[in-house]
């Protein structure tokens, strides 16, 4: 059966399957493939948006953006900007073109062009080095979504578009900096359900810790406890997978001792190290609690003091992949 005798229906399944490119080089081949490509929803894996500043002319950057393997480059100042087009990340001249209008405007009406009534839809969102605001009438759902070196002056903003595509985000990291206390009050932030870090002040209380179901886990909160901390660590013995990791910077109260931070039915074997922090602690968990995923192996736990906080750091323990040297003999060449 060839693609000219299908029907509509057919070839819309067919096209759920395609990618970006294999979507734009279909839709330029007749007005009937256009129309079928148009009536199919695309969901992107990725969808990227990226701004780097140039360190030769001030005011001017690049905007790109990424849909899986289609990027667009908008390399602008003030009101001229040079728009390029490509997959996999090589420009296509026979694409490109020059506008005499800011980069920033140009960008947003394209990115209402990309959404369905106002709405963009994809499998994982990241935005990286961002200085300028959504359009006021976009909105997002992603499962995953990363937004990376953006000023808490456009940050929340983005983040107040941003909606999990199911009830929770399965993945969400967040590294800004600036003004974090209208970051603190978005709680979608918490509604994660595998992989959540959070590089600024969270302001997460014991009881917003204890609700969160991401096992991999990276966050600061001076309102956090020792006991809220505690009670995280053996959460994440039961329910952390072998990939994951448990990190959480917290405050400590006045003469603070890590051996009395573990649970006692942990069972612990502390390791010295040369350089070692006195007010931490350094060592494996051998056992003590069950996991549900079947895990024996032994896990790293790292307690590490700075500035009258407390970081803890846990994972699966591995070995080192260095060859060990028996002094005074040495097997290399001479």
């Amino acid at each position: 059966m060839t693609w000219p005798i299908l029907t509509v229906r057919l070839k819309q399944k067919v096209v759920d399957l395609l990618d970006y490119e294999s979507r734009c080089n279909l839709r330029i081949s007749s007005k009937d493939d256009r129309d079928v490509v148009d009536s199919t929803k695309f969901v992107p894996e990725k969808f990227k948006i990226t701004e780097t500043p140039s360190d030769l002319s001030e005011g001017k950057s690049i905007i790109r953006l990424e849909i899986d393997s289609f990027t667009i480059w908008m390399t602008g100042k003030d009101d001229l900007t040079k728009i390029d087009r490509g997959f996999n990340r090589e420009v296509d001249e026979t694409l490109s073109e020059i506008k005499q209008e800011n980069r920033v405007e140009v960008f947003q009406k394209l990115l209402l062009r990309f959404s369905n009534k106002g709405l963009i839809k994809a499998d994982t969102v990241e935005m990286e080095g961002i200085r300028f605001m959504p359009p006021e009438d976009l909105n997002f759902k992603c499962s995953s979504l990363k937004i990376v070196a953006v000023t808490t002056d456009y940050s929340v903003e983005w983040l107040k578009r941003m909606a999990p595509k199911l009830e929770k985000f399965e993945n969400l990291d967040v590294a800004c900096w600036g003004d974090d206390t209208e970051l603190m009050t978005i709680h979608s932030l918490l509604e994660v359900s595998k992989s959540l870090k959070l590089e600024h002040e969270s302001g997460i209380t014991d009881e917003q810790l204890q609700e969160i179901e991401a096992t991999n886990l990276k966050l600061f909160s001076e309102r956090i406890t020792v006991d809220g901390v505690r009670k995280r660590l053996e959460y994440f013995l039961t329910h952390g997978k072998a990939t994951d990791r448990l990190e959480i910077a917290f405050s400590v109260p006045e003469n603070f001792q890590p051996i009395s931070f573990f649970p006692n039915n942990l069972r612990m074997k502390k390791i010295t190290l040369r350089a070692e922090d006195e007010n931490g602690y350094f060592g494996k968990i051998l056992g003590g609690f069950e996991n549900i995923h079947g895990i024996r192996e032994p896990w790293k736990i790292e307690l590490l003091s700075f500035g009258g906080r407390m970081r803890i750091y846990c994972k699966i323990w591995e070995k080192s992949e260095r060859p060990c040297i028996l002094y005074p003999f040495y097997f290399g060449r001479e």
